[in-house]
């Protein structure tokens, strides 16, 4: 038995086939855009990235704010969540400006933090440089690594 290959539409009438899955989401969010302009477009929303991680004896937060000084921050603890907030400014009165294209987010963001271990607030630290903020959080003594010397039993 042979297999025989058959088009039941040829190339030229299958529109499809000549647009690739991209060029035709291209094609629907250009037709958005004609039709609702600026609607269309998202708003930027400032998200600060952040790493938080643990070494023996501290939980540690460093977030990436560009453009923003410590004044411009706000830190708080609270049982084990620790939020981050802030303000993104633009530097100029917005109705100064005719955008052409405007990607660099502006308002105000909250981060908030679940801890996975208690930790010291009266000890905490807040470092900023270069636009990250660093928070070093010691771990209650309960919570820090515990070495367990090993015996040799003979």
């Amino acid at each position: 038995m042979a297999l025989v290959r058959r088009d039941v539409r040829p190339a030229e009438i299958t529109p499809f086939r000549t647009w690739g899955p991209f060029s035709l989401l291209e094609e629907a969010n250009r037709l958005f855009e004609e039709v609702l302009g600026d609607f269309a477009r998202p708003v930027a929303t400032y998200v600060a990235p952040a790493d938080l991680y643990e070494t023996d004896e501290a939980l540690v937060l460093e977030m990436a704010v560009p453009g923003l000084s410590p004044e411009d921050l706000e830190v708080s603890l609270e049982g084990n969540k620790l939020t981050v907030r802030g303000q993104v400014k633009p530097a100029e009165e917005p109705k100064v400006r005719r955008y052409y294209l405007q990607e660099i987010p502006h308002g105000s963001f909250v981060r908030t933090f679940t801890l996975p271990v208690e930790v010291d607030s009266s000890q905490a630290k807040a470092e900023f440089r270069h636009g990250i903020l660093r928070l070093t959080l010691p771990k209650v003594a309960e919570a820090r690594a515990k070495r367990i010397p090993i015996e040799v039993v003979q």
